[in-house]
C-alpha cells in the first residue's frame, strides 16, 4: 500500500469516529430529556397525592362539624358549582357560578356543609331510622394541584344507639 492510501484510510476512520460520537451524544441528550420528563411527572403525582390526603383531612374536619351545631336545611341543595375555584373562605364571588353559600376555612383547605334534611331511607342504616343528611364538600389546593371531595353524612335524629355515619363519598376532581 502506498502512503497516500494510509492517509485516506486515517481520514475515513476519523470521520466515522466523529459521526459515532455525535450519534452517542444525541442519544445521551435524548435520555437526559426523558429522565427530566419522568422526574417532573413523578413530582406532579406526589403533589397530587399530597393534596388528596390534605383534602381528605379537611373533609373529616367538616364531617365532625356537622355534629357540632345545628345547620339550617339548604335552599341550594345541588353540589356547589364553585368548588373547583375556591381560594378563600366566605361566599365565592369570582367569575364562575356561585351557590351563594359560605365556605369555612380549615387546616389546608376549605369546606362547605349543606343540610339536606331528614330521611328515613338512608343507605347502610336500618329502614325507618330518621336521620339528618349533610353534604360536606372539601377543597384542597397546592399550587396548580387541587382536589375536591364530597361526602354525605347521616346523623340519627333523637336518642338512638346508632352513631353518625358517612353513607357516600366521592372525588369530584
Amino acid at each position: 500500500m502506498t502512503g497516500r492510501g494510509k492517509i485516506r484510510q486515517r481520514g475515513l476512520v476519523l470521520l466515522l469516529s466523529l459521526t459515532l460520537v455525535a450519534l452517542l451524544g444525541l442519544l445521551g441528550l435524548s435520555a437526559m430529556g426523558s429522565a427530566t420528563q419522568q422526574e417532573r411527572m413523578a413530582h406532579n403525582l406526589v403533589t397530587t397525592l399530597q393534596v388528596f390526603e390534605q383534602t381528605q383531612h379537611v373533609l373529616q374536619q367538616g364531617e365532625l362539624q356537622t355534629l357540632a351545631q345545628a345547620w339550617a336545611v339548604c335552599e341550594f341543595c345541588l353540589p356547589p358549582p364553585e368548588a373547583g375555584f375556591i381560594t378563600t373562605g366566605g361566599v365565592y364571588s369570582g367569575p364562575m357560578a356561585s351557590s351563594g353559600l359560605s365556605w369555612l376555612a380549615a387546616d389546608g383547605g376549605f369546606y362547605l356543609i349543606q343540610s339536606l334534611g331528614v330521611s328515613t331511607q338512608a343507605r347502610q342504616l336500618p329502614p325507618g331510622l330518621a336521620v339528618n343528611l349533610y353534604r360536606v364538600t372539601a377543597v384542597g389546593r397546592n399550587g396548580a394541584a387541587r382536589s375536591v371531595l364530597e361526602s354525605v353524612v347521616a346523623q340519627p335524629v333523637g336518642q338512638t344507639a346508632q352513631p353518625w355515619r358517612r353513607i357516600l363519598w366521592r372525588q369530584v376532581y
